[in-house]
């Protein structure tokens, strides 16, 4: 009756469901079906629930059994073996869950927990590593609206010095990006370390120590030069000095504060840090942070100033796309090359990309969405200029002809995805034969409906072997010295003598 009792009297005093689940603490649907009803009401409902029977009475012996065979089973475990033993078992996993606990704390069966051993370990050098996590948390503003606000913490590790940011949003990569700035500026320099969670702002996946990062991030640690040291997943206290600080940031600052805006909540969160976050001392170093960070921030590595950071660049994909708040743009083919990076700026709501040199690659609308490839709206100007330059080419070496611009269309209709291997290969064929010879094989393909590279090569070297060229071969040149001297002439009898015939 109590629950009911407290519901009543809030409402009453003019509370809303809302309010009075969070000062209860209490669901908000109980909350709502207790203030519909009347005393008359509640009364029938409770009487209603000592006499109903309980779906999951029925099997009470089997979870028993299987609880004193197996005190270390989970619900999930006893939900699979009812399935598995009862045909047609109709209680839901949520419904086992809850029988289950009951007859735990009814019978003393415990579940042994295996708690996690920790160790201390050293203090980190000064001005070595930075630890940055994010959290949510809710609060009221005056109307007793509930807000939720975003969090962003980043702590150093040797003096506990703190920065905290927040925004109404979720964290997206840019978000992430703009608050390292911020964090940066307050510190007045960098640490050589940093230690994250693998959050999606990030990390994209983490495959046995084969960390891919978001291409943003990247950039940005290339640019700031920071170094990264990624924690293993679901293992979030391996962080566990900024865990400490997002939930002191919760129950010291943001709790029970009225809610004046994001620009407001940031400014109070300053002054926090200054008076009580880093302003008095830490549990367990004993000494102050902000008092401590003075000898730190002597170590701390320069950052380039915030406003170049928007010069950060992205990376160019293999399929010549970049990516962009969770959108692909696309660039012109041929604008890849492994490494190769565009330097991205907006104004108006267009996105300029640019090379190193700052000259245009190309531009776009600035899309809303999320997931969408934006193509460049001029296909033409998309084409490959090693595949244009190889199309006038090849039709310079035809006579430029329109029987070749009609031969070599129709040859990139049925050879879409290799023209460009087709144009070569026309190309290397073509130079080593005459314009005349170009001309008969063109016609020959044509007449006879044959558009391949290969056809055409093979129909050069045919009509080259029914006519084969004359072959001359040159006199040797005699020297001019030689071209007075006379061969001495012998007569007929002298040979005959010799060889025995008539004197």
């Amino acid at each position: 009756m109590g629950n009911f009792a407290d519901i009543i009297e809030l409402k009453n005093k003019g509370f809303n469901k809302t309010q009075i689940a969070k000062r209860l603490n209490l669901d908000r649907k109980t909350v709502r079906k207790y203030c519909d009803m009347d005393d008359k009401a509640y009364l029938e409902y409770r009487n209603e629930c000592a006499e109903r029977t309980r779906i999951m009475e029925p099997y009470d012996a089997f979870v028993m059994n299987k609880l004193k065979r197996y005190p270390d089973c989970s619900s999930a475990q006893i939900y699979d073996w009812l399935r598995e033993t009862y045909n047609g078992f109709k209680p839901s996993y949520a419904s086992v869950r809850l029988h289950t606990s009951r007859l735990r704390a009814r019978e003393g069966i415990t579940k042994d927990i295996q708690s996690r051993q920790y160790q201390a370990v050293q203090d980190l050098p000064l001005g070595h590593q930075a630890q940055v996590d994010m959290g949510s948390d809710w609060m009221c503003d005056e109307y007793g609206k509930r807000i939720k606000v975003y969090i962003f913490c980043i702590s150093m590790s040797a003096s506990r010095n703190k920065y905290i940011y927040f925004q109404q949003r979720p964290f997206n990569t840019e978000d992430f990006l703009n608050a390292h700035d911020f964090a940066f500026q307050y510190f007045g320099g960098r640490p050589h370390e940093i230690v994250y969670d693998q959050d999606r702002v990030l990390c994209i996946s983490e495959n046995a120590g084969d960390i891919l990062f978001t291409e943003q991030f990247v950039s940005y640690k290339m640019y700031c030069g920071f170094d990264v040291w990624l924690c293993r997943g679901y293992d979030p206290e391996s962080k566990g000095k900024i865990e400490a600080v997002v939930k002191y940031v919760k129950n010291n600052f943001l709790k029970n504060r009225i809610y004046k805006g994001i620009e407001s909540l940031n400014t109070e969160g300053l002054a926090w840090l200054e008076r009580t976050g880093n302003g008095l001392p830490h549990n367990t170093t004993k000494l102050v942070p902000k008092e401590a960070f003075e000898e730190e921030k002597k170590h701390l590595l320069p950052v380039p100033a915030r406003q170049e950071t928007r010069q950060a660049a992205y990376v160019v994909r293999k399929d010549n796309v970049v990516g962009y708040k969770s959108n692909r743009y696309a660039m012109p083919l041929g604008t890849y090359s492994p490494g190769r990076q565009v330097y991205l700026s907006e104004t108006d709501g267009i996105l300029n990309f640019a090379d190193k040199k700052g000259e245009t690659i190309v531009t776009h609308p600035v899309c809303s969405q999320k997931g969408k490839l934006i193509s460049i709206s001029h296909p033409e100007r998309a084409e490959m200029p090693k595949h244009k330059n190889l199309y006038e080419d090849v039709l310079s070496l035809l006579n430029n002809s329109e029987e070749a611009k009609a031969f070599l269309l129709k040859n990139r209709e049925l050879y879409p995805r290799y023209t460009r291997d087709q144009l070569f290969s026309f190309k290397k064929t073509a130079e080593t034969f005459s314009s005349a010879e170009l001309v008969k094989a063109l016609e020959y393909c044509q007449a006879h409906e044959l558009f391949s590279a290969t056809d055409f090569k093979d129909a050069l070297e045919y009509f080259k072997v029914q006519e084969p060229e004359a072959v001359f071969i040159d006199q040797p040149q005699i020297p001019a010295k030689y071209l007075s001297v006379v061969a001495q002439q012998r007569d007929i009898t002298d040979y005959t003598i010799i060889y025995g015939g008539n004197k």
